[in-house]
């Protein structure tokens, strides 16, 4: 571990220049057995150090101590195995109300880099939720509309060209329509469509259109196939963006599903810097076994970078999206395989400022 413990000082210098970096991960099963292990926890460290906001979901912390303990290792300063206390935290967070049906209760967690971010306000969604009578019954019950409502946060930073922007964090239920139908739930699709109202609710309240909305989608597989997303506002609006595309693979399995993804405004698209949106791949990053990886969680995170003020965003392109492939595509794509030239293709339909995923 002497080599994260490398990797962590030197993410702390590079953030000295670096623009805002966002991340949303969703660790599996983030509870006491997790935050008890040493190993595990040491690469949770380093991959929260390389954010300035990251968002943490699936936390199962009903007494604050997974939280405390993940707080203490950030704000430690570590060099070749040995920590100390850092002086001044580096980090501080926010996090909802434990969220959930039943006795399976997970927080939404912000951590954010004090030197550069502060909050500016916050709030739990609370969703409506319709009634509904069951089949040859009298009784009547309720199907609530996100089973893990969004804890809606507005942030500030004086090193970005937008100053203030919202995020608003989901971790949808996996579930398909006959599932949701059977179980009298909510499918992942229903939760996707209802994200419309979260985000005009914060609109309303804080009249600002910088929002992003990040997380845990389940928007590939079986739960949302392709002809769902044209019934899913956040992606029939042209005033959105879907910066992870379909083809991105987020999770350790391989199974090349985009589940995370990343949604801003249009107002907050102009602030990002181009083509940033990607997975970061820890295994590969730590050279990490699949075992270490798994034992850490089944996802990888999403990140976006925002510009720095002062800076400039590159001028759309008006090239069409079928096109000849360059030399330089066909030289990334035999030197590297085909996410290559996927990820360059990517990098000019951002450029045009709506990602078109089929």
């Amino acid at each position: 571990m002497r080599l994260l413990c490398a990797l962590g000082l030197f993410s702390v210098l590079l953030h000295v220049t670096s623009c805002l970096l966002i991340g949303a991960f969703n660790i599996q099963q983030f509870g006491d057995k997790k935050s008890r292990n040493k190993d595990v926890m040491d690469i949770i460290k380093e991959i929260v150090l390389r954010y300035d906001i990251i968002l943490i979901q699936e936390v199962l912390d009903p007494d604050w101590e997974v939280t405390n303990r993940l707080m203490d290792l950030v704000n430690n300063v570590c060099v070749f195995g040995v920590c100390f206390p850092s002086g001044s935290p580096q980090f501080a967070n926010i996090s909802s109300a434990p969220l959930g049906p039943g006795r399976h209760k997970e927080r939404y967690l912000f951590l954010y880099r004090v030197q550069t971010v502060s909050v500016k306000g916050s709030f739990q969604y609370f969703p409506y939720r319709y009634s509904y009578r069951l089949a040859h019954s009298q009784r009547w019950s309720e199907i609530h509309v996100f089973e893990r409502p969004p804890f809606v946060v507005k942030f500030s930073s004086t090193e970005t060209d937008v100053e203030e922007f919202v995020l608003i964090p989901i971790h949808t239920s996996p579930r398909t329509a006959a599932e949701a139908a059977r179980q009298y739930k909510q499918s992942t699709v229903g939760e996707l469509q209802s994200l419309d109202n979260v985000v005009n609710e914060a609109k309303s309240l804080w009249h600002n259109n910088n929002i992003m909305v990040l997380g845990d989608f389940n928007a590939a597989g079986t739960y949302v196939r392709r002809d769902d997303f044209w019934n899913i506002p956040l992606f029939t609006n042209n005033n959105f963006h879907w910066l992870i595309d379909d083809d991105v693979n987020t999770v350790v399995s391989g199974s090349q599903k985009a589940y995370d993804r990343i949604v801003v405004t249009t107002d907050l698209n102009d602030g990002v810097v181009p083509c940033s949106a990607d997975v970061f791949n820890f295994k590969n990053t730590y050279g990490l076994t699949q075992g270490q990886t798994l034992a850490v969680s089944d996802h990888f995170p999403v990140e976006v970078e925002l510009r720095n003020t002062g800076t400039t965003t590159q001028t759309p392109t008006t090239q069409t999206p079928r096109r000849k492939q360059t030399y330089q595509e066909r030289f990334l794509y035999i030197l590297y395989g085909l996410n290559a030239v996927r990820g360059a293709n990517r990098c000019q339909q951002w450029q045009r400022k709506r990602i078109s995923v089929w």
